[in-house]
């Protein structure tokens, strides 16, 4: 995760520390790739990496650090895509359009990417998480058919 997302969730996990989900975690290794942030860092099993966060991913994939996941972090997200490491996009749909009150459209300079739907499930018959291999396009989508 990035320096915005790790003071957003750290706070929380420090306001609910009888959370299950936020215990989970915080007991959970986590990375945060920030050069503003200074170690140590509170959240429980953190670790801060203040090189690229491009190339210690990269770094971490070759030395098959096991499943890699991100935590909203859009920018870093958007980098770690453009550079063709993501293998899966999780993409979570709430039943709620905020076109007034919205203030980040999330994929604004996203690459063109095609996704391939691997798996979806329904949580509490409103929640979708729908799972895509991603597959970063070279042009616009169509453009080669």
């Amino acid at each position: 995760m990035g320096a915005t997302t790790y003071r957003l969730m750290s706070r929380f996990a420090a306001e609910m520390p009888d959370d299950p989900g936020f215990a989970g975690l915080t007991a959970m290794p986590k990375v945060v790739f920030s050069r503003t942030l200074e170690a140590p860092l509170s959240w429980g099993s953190t670790e801060l990496v203040r090189e690229d966060a491009v190339a210690a991913v990269r770094d971490m994939k070759q030395r098959d650090a096991g499943p890699l996941r991100t935590l909203g972090s859009l920018s870093l997200s958007r980098s770690l895509l453009t550079a063709g490491l993501v293998d899966r996009f999780r993409v979570v749909v709430f039943p709620v359009i905020t076109g007034a009150t919205g203030k980040e459209r999330i994929f604004d300079a996203y690459p063109d990417v095609a996704l391939d739907l691997v798996d979806s499930r329904t949580f509490d018959g409103r929640l979708q998480l729908l799972e895509y291999v991603p597959t970063v396009l070279d042009g616009p989508p169509g453009a080669g058919d």
